[in-house]
């Protein structure tokens, strides 16, 4: 039988390890409705932890709403993370109701996505907010953002908010409901850009192929605030600037408020894993746009959490101070 020495072993060890990741992982990201934003993305960001990170084997898995994320990724924390928005994500720090209990545990590894949240018409003789008393408005799923969240937000705003009917349905729905004259309002939400034109909802395209462009309903900044105040929650006011959307569209600047889009994970997810995560969402965000046109909405900057210290996973956090960005 031919020896080995124990050099030759040493150099065979070593040459195996090389070829062995020095951190593997396994993640399931909780990624949202298929087909929506947060789905894309989180599809996107799995392509590029193939290319820059394959010791980490993330896939997307669909769920109603990031509030259904957050619940399943609490049951396995340590390898599910949410694709979700920062609204919920801070009632479910909190405990607000239907969460049952606080989960300060999550935490963000880094932003994906900015999406402001305005009104839209095609009847002229509403202009304001209060002109939707005793009028029916779409808005997104209840459980969701685009459905209990905004529709305080506009009822903060409206000076008899009870007459407002709230019509919630799903995108496809809406759609119709406003070509067909179900309701007289809805929601639109438009995905920033660096340079304009911002991007909205798909559906957006399909009812200015029908009926041109809407007209735009301003959310007051001190309605805003005042939801804010009631909800426990930081609603963040921003504008939709004229021609944002497109040539003169909006014709002027549209007070309304932002959501930011993201990926969260517990601290039960090991620090080497959310690091490695973020450190690739930062440096290569650019390539997601490969995989999907949602995710021509990240850029580095945006990435970087604008949360207090304490709402950043440990690993991500460590991350962004290495790089000067904390």
């Amino acid at each position: 039988m031919a020896r080995i020495s124990f050099k030759s072993l040493a150099a065979c060890i070593l040459t195996l390890g090389l070829c062995v990741p020095a951190h593997a992982a396994e993640v399931e990201i909780q990624a949202g409705i298929f087909g929506g934003t947060l789905y894309q993305m989180s599809y996107a960001l799995t392509e590029i932890l193939k290319a820059y990170a394959p010791e980490i084997k993330a896939t997307a898995v669909e769920t109603n709403g990031t509030g259904m994320g957050i619940t399943k990724a609490s049951q396995a924390p340590e390898r599910r993370i949410v694709a979700g928005t920062l609204i919920p994500v801070m009632e479910a720090r909190a405990g607000v109701p239907p969460y049952k209990k606080a989960f300060t545990g999550l935490k963000l590894i880094g932003n994906m996505s900015e999406n402001v949240q305005t009104l839209i018409t095609f009847t002229p003789e509403i202009k304001t907010i209060d002109d939707l008393k005793g009028k029916r408005v779409g808005l997104g799923p209840k459980p969701t953002v685009l459905g209990h969240n905004h529709a305080s937000i506009v009822s903060a705003a409206s000076s008899d908010p009870k007459s407002i009917k709230f019509e919630y349905m799903n995108w496809g729905s809406m759609r119709d409901a406003m070509l067909d004259g179900s309701i007289d309002a809805m929601i639109l939400c438009a995905s920033t850009r660096q340079t304009p034109p911002w991007v909205p909802v798909a559906v957006y395209g399909e009812l200015v192929a029908s009926r041109g462009n809407p007209q735009f309903i301003n959310i007051p900044a001190e309605a805003v605030d005042k939801a804010s105040a009631s909800d426990k929650v930081v609603y963040e006011v921003k504008a939709v600037p004229a021609g944002a959307i497109a040539a003169n569209v909006p014709p002027a600047d549209v007070p309304a408020w932002r959501e930011l889009l993201g990926i969260y994970a517990f601290d039960e997810l090991d620090d080497d894993t959310a690091y490695t995560i973020a450190k690739v969402l930062y440096e290569h965000c650019g390539d997601m746009a490969t995989y999907s046109a949602a995710a021509k909405g990240v850029w580095p900057e945006l990435v970087v959490p604008t949360v207090p210290d304490d709402m950043v996973h440990p690993g991500a956090l460590r991350f962004y101070k290495e790089k000067g960005l904390r």
